[in-house]
């Protein structure tokens, strides 16, 4: 589902010719002072060395031929860095409004009619979730011709065919619905054009027009180049641009996956900048909300060939492309063509398409094969229209239970790497746990005191637990619990770190 824009704003012409450096940061007074700095170090550094060299000569001569020289190190080491903050839930999102999720469409969009392919990239911020079980972040994303994905933070594709002329419109904020307030830019890996005079800063409500030719076919990066780029990217604002080459054979079905990282920060603020240096992001997502096509599998026919086209986002996380239960008969990746390839791998900003078929009725997952990302959220299930449906999580927690819970009674739900309950507070004493398991995999229930303790990746120190169910099964147990805060948790080895978790608060 998509959110349609229209900009209420006057152009105000085109970016002005200004230098690269400053374009990027790097003024020329800068660099000036940083190069007398340089020769300062280089000319203390020489003169620590000639010291040094007197200081061991007179050493020698005060001990002898025949003595021995003892050298001491002093080696000074830095503190231990600080763990990663934890992700916040979404428990401890009290007050902070943020859009509902709405499902990206995956199908890739036609290339528009026209001589010139015209599309207006608008910015917008806003604060949205892009897990559904952790806190909603501030995301910085682009529209494309009035389309945004509100209630992730995904950017809709831009497609256009080889030999194309195109023509960007690139806006900052067109109306006060958008929400900007900071200068933002846009970078087209797919162009050859001058940098300084497309690449720039623009102010919010102010645009500028970038023109090019598509000439290379392929999967190409579009982003945010202002600095810090890290921040800017790892905000949301990145997009794939698919240029379809010349006599591109066509396929039953064309679909887009484009892999992100989040890093998130206090709940609905912007992201943790000190996790993107470390490079540990809290979720991994295709299309800007983790597995999103878990919850919701993209429906497939038996036999049909299909094309996927896959970018590697990033900012920062390689992509290691899996479709589990099949094999690519061609890949094109980078320029490169391939075939009868099991996994492609793409690194930050790389991208390129999939051919293949799914021989039998099934659900086919894919994901990258990058399992510490994986579980993050990086994985969605290809679902042919003859095979049995997916167990689906409830959409709300409210929905989990059919008839109302007896006094003391927690009715569970289960499934592939989540846990819902209609009950997440009760009153202390004793507390009888209903559980299902709706997942595929085996799963088990556990309770511990928050936070939860962690050991070799697990859960320890147990306050109750259920038995392992498998998928369709049930089971029950009941804990005396006193005032405080706990955790949901499956006591399967791995789920935890997938995510398996929930808070629980008894009173």
């Amino acid at each position: 589902m998509t959110t349609q824009i229209s900009p209420d704003f006057e152009p105000q012409g085109r970016a002005s010719d200004i230098d690269y450096h400053e374009a990027e940061g790097f003024a020329e007074e800068k660099e000036k002072a940083w190069r007398s700095w340089v020769w300062v170090g280089i000319g203390l550094a020489a003169l620590v060395g000639i010291l040094a060299v007197i200081f061991s000569i007179a050493a020698l001569a005060r001990g002898g031929s025949s003595g021995t020289t003892t050298i001491v190190r002093t080696v000074t080491t830095g503190g231990a860095a600080a763990a990663p903050a934890k992700a916040p839930t979404l428990a401890e999102s009290k007050g902070v409004a943020f859009e509902k999720f709405q499902p990206v469409d995956p199908t890739l969009p036609a290339v528009p009619p026209g001589a010139v392919k015209k599309f207006t990239v608008d910015v917008f911020q806003h604060v949205t979730q892009v897990d559904p079980n952790l806190a909603p972040t501030e995301a910085w994303s682009y529209a494309v011709n009035g389309k945004a994905y509100r209630g992730t933070a995904a950017s809709p594709p831009i497609v256009v065919n080889q030999g194309d002329k195109v023509q960007i419109t690139f806006v900052n904020g067109g109306s006060r619905k958008m929400g900007v307030t900071m200068a933002h830019s846009i970078d087209f890996h797919s162009a050859e054009v001058a940098p300084n005079k497309n690449y720039i800063d623009v102010a919010p409500g102010k645009k500028i027009t970038i023109d090019f030719v598509a000439k290379h076919p392929g999967v190409f990066m579009y982003h945010c180049a202002t600095q810090p780029v890290l921040m800017h990217t790892s905000a949301g604002m990145m997009g794939m641009m698919v240029v379809k080459p010349k006599s591109l054979a066509p396929v039953d079905k064309e679909l887009w996956l484009t892999q992100e990282e989040f890093y998130l920060g206090a709940p609905g603020k912007p992201a943790d900048m000190a996790k993107m240096q470390a490079e540990t992001p809290d979720v991994m997502a295709f299309n800007g909300y983790a597995n999103q096509y878990k919850a919701n599998p993209i429906t497939v026919k038996k036999g049909e060939k299909i094309r996927m086209y896959v970018l590697d986002a990033g900012p920062s996380k390689w992509s290691a492309f899996h479709v589990i239960g099949t094999v690519f008969d061609t890949t094109h990746i980078e320029g490169v063509v391939g075939h009868d390839s099991q996994t492609v791998s793409l690194a930050p900003s790389q991208g390129g398409w999939v051919e293949f078929t799914l021989d039998q009725e099934g659900n086919y997952p894919f994901v990258t094969h990058s399992f510490g990302d994986m579980v993050k959220g990086a994985a969605g299930i290809l679902h042919t229209s003859g095979a049995p449906k997916v167990p689906a999580a409830p959409k709300a927690a409210t929905t989990t239970a059919t008839a109302p819970a007896a006094p003391g009674t927690v009715q569970v739900t289960m499934g592939d790497m989540w846990i819902k309950t209609p009950t997440p507070t009760v009153k202390a004493g004793k507390v009888t746990f209903q559980t299902k398991n709706l997942g595929v995999s085996m799963h088990g229930l556990g309770i511990v005191k928050a936070p939860a303790k962690i050991v070799n990746g697990e859960p320890v120190d147990m306050l109750g637990e259920g038995k392992h169910l498998m998928g369709g099964q049930s089971d029950s147990f009941s804990v005396n619990l006193k005032p405080g805060s706990y955790e949901l948790v499956c006591h399967m080895p791995g789920h935890y770190a997938a995510g398996q978790h929930i808070p629980f608060t008894v009173q």
